[in-house]
């Protein structure tokens, strides 16, 4: 059935998203030391793990630690491939230029397959054309599945890491990941203030959701830094 409306898809995902929210873990921190040490000594270990956690049928055998290492390791063998590629994916999108949203989108997850800039824009740019009534695009509710299961994998790992704290922080590799973590994993849309403070980025939040009652929300940056100082030549 290709007719579906963004409502019914937008409510989908946030039911399945939300509903992860609520499930108590145990936090895991990122250990920055020890993923930059599995890629620059082991890549292949990293690319192993990504394909495992981008697969279209989730692997329940891989831990957290795997799923931790897999993300935030591709951005040390990816690193200069997401922030051009994604600008380029949003303007596509705000002209209305779908189809080619989504080529680029699956050229950036070729290289990056868990890129949540990429798989948000796939699932988006779908949905759109799902909705377009004249049925003519070549795409499936179940192809954009596939790209929902994945980001909805990566939300979750991003999750793991903290719980929005300055002691315990959500730990992102991109700042455009924030975003879409707070509007499709928390249900946070309102934000009063943002600011950076250390290796912070800190959010002061105009509401609430049931999924996340503080007033701040904190992200660690550590690799959004290092990505962009290499990227600008900050010193």
């Amino acid at each position: 059935m290709k007719k579906i409306t963004w409502t019914i898809i937008f409510a989908c995902c946030m039911l399945a998203l939300t509903t992860h929210a609520q499930i108590v873990r145990q936090i895991q921190p990122v250990d920055w030391k020890e993923v930059k040490k599995v890629a620059d000594e082991d890549p292949q270990r990293i690319r192993d793990l990504v394909a495992r956690m981008s697969a279209d049928k989730i692997d329940t055998t891989m831990t957290w630690n795997e799923r931790i290492l897999a993300y935030y390791g591709q951005s040390y063998l990816t690193p200069n491939t997401e922030m051009s590629e994604g600008v380029d994916q949003d303007k596509l999108m705000k002209e209305g230029k779908y189809e080619e949203c989504l080529a680029l989108s699956k050229e950036t997850l070729k290289k990056n397959p868990v890129s949540l800039k990429a798989l948000s824009n796939a699932v988006f740019a779908i949905t759109r054309m799902l909705k377009d009534s004249t049925n003519h695009y070549d795409v499936t509710v179940e192809e954009g599945q596939i790209f929902f299961n994945r980001m909805s994998r990566i939300f979750n790992t991003i999750a793991i890491t903290g719980v929005g704290t300055e002691k315990l922080p959500f730990s992102v590799t991109s700042v455009s990941d924030e975003y879409l973590f707070m509007r499709y994993y928390l249900d946070i849309w309102e934000i009063e203030r943002q600011s950076f403070t250390g290796k912070f980025d800190v959010f002061d939040l105009k509401e609430t959701s049931q999924y996340y009652n503080e007033k701040k929300i904190y992200f660690d940056i550590t690799r959004v830094m290092e990505i962009e100082k290499t990227l600008f030549n900050f010193h």
